[in-house]
């Protein structure tokens, strides 16, 4: 294999009697995660003259363009892979690398944003009629936002490749960390109509009953735990 072919070259599929594409790299990553291709498909990069498998290709990939793809605000990347992809993917990552990071979502907290909009609304109709009800409606208002703020922003979830942690307080901040290593069981609780968005709370444990660490009240729960156990494979 040429180590100096440029990652921007294109690729060709070679799958059930056909040629496919030409694709970029993050072209054949989506159709891999779409279960279009196969990391035992055969491939060509445009002006090779040997064909390869595109697990090969991805074990070849850069680490540059893993980590633009693993940096993409959303989810993070937790689809299962085969030995090759979790091989790449555990060569790739530096031990301080952020691979996710997360609040509590204010949609678990509805009265507050409830609070948050009829309390704006009233303030702005009531302006013309009673000027002591407007700015009492718009007092609710920011209390409502105040405490929104203060659940989102005091409370930080990271993981790394190498620990998980939990940093909360607003000024005075205190964290709590576990190793990746050291967690033996997950457990994701997604409850009620947030839950049914993937919203939950995620237990980590290491030791004991009590869990050690935990997300509350994030975005694509699930998720979070496949990649701790992709870490923990990898």
């Amino acid at each position: 294999m040429d180590d100096h072919f440029p990652v921007e070259g294109s690729v060709f599929v070679l799958k059930e009697g056909r040629k496919l594409g030409p694709f970029d790299v993050d072209e054949i990553l989506d159709g891999l995660e779409e279960g279009d291709f196969s990391y035992e498909d055969i491939c060509l990069r445009e002006g090779a003259t040997e064909c390869e498998r595109l697990k090969d290709l991805l074990d070849w990939e850069p680490d540059t363009t893993r980590k633009k793809r693993r940096t993409d605000p959303g989810f993070p990347p937790v689809d299962s892979a085969g030995p090759a992809s979790r091989k790449g993917f555990a060569n790739s990552l530096s031990s301080d690398e952020l691979l996710y990071a997360g609040h509590p979502s204010i949609l678990c907290y509805p009265g507050s944003l409830l609070s948050v909009v009829l309390g704006a609304t009233a303030g702005a109709w009531l302006i013309p009629f009673n000027t002591i009800f407007s700015l009492a409606s718009f007092a609710i208002s920011v209390s409502g936002l105040a405490f929104l703020s203060l659940m989102r922003f005091t409370s930080d979830y990271q993981i790394m490749p190498k620990r998980i942690e939990v940093m909360t307080g607003l000024i005075a901040r205190s964290s709590t960390e576990v190793r990746v290593e050291d967690v033996r069981a997950i457990n994701v609780r997604c409850r009620g109509l947030s839950g049914m968005l993937g919203i939950g709370t995620v237990d980590f444990f290491t030791t004991g009953d009590a869990p050690e660490i935990t997300f509350h009240k994030i975005w694509a729960a699930n998720k979070v735990k496949a990649l701790v156990r992709r870490l923990q494979d990898a």
